[in-house]
């Protein structure tokens, strides 16, 4: 919603009215002390530490689980695995091919 003022005077009266709105609201928010603010930070340090270590170590277990895999899949049937590779490398190709030529063609027509 667009609103349309009259004179530079009245749109800075009406900016100076929100302002104020806005300082009060905030009148009563006091700043955190010194000791709270490094409790603070410390706790938060310690969250994105243990964050961090539990996201790497479900990386790992996933990589593991994935290198199992392919080499089970390698070493009883290597035609799955080697098929396997040919259809994800021409998919990896073609679908942005595909997608370049369609681009083109809407380009060209009027």
């Amino acid at each position: 919603m667009m609103m349309r003022f009259n004179s530079d005077e009245e749109l800075l009266n009406k900016l100076s009215a929100e302002l104020e709105n806005l300082d009060r609201q905030y009148d009563d928010v006091t700043a955190p002390s010194l000791p709270e603010l490094e409790q603070l930070i410390a706790s938060e340090a310690l969250r994105r530490s243990r964050r961090r270590r539990k996201e790497l170590l479900l990386f790992i277990l996933i990589a593991l689980v994935l290198i199992v895999a392919v080499i089970s899949i390698l070493s009883s049937a290597p035609v799955v695995y080697l098929s396997l590779q040919v259809i994800f490398l021409l998919a990896a190709l073609g679908i942005p091919g595909a997608a370049w030529i369609r681009r083109r063609r809407e380009e060209a027509q009027p």
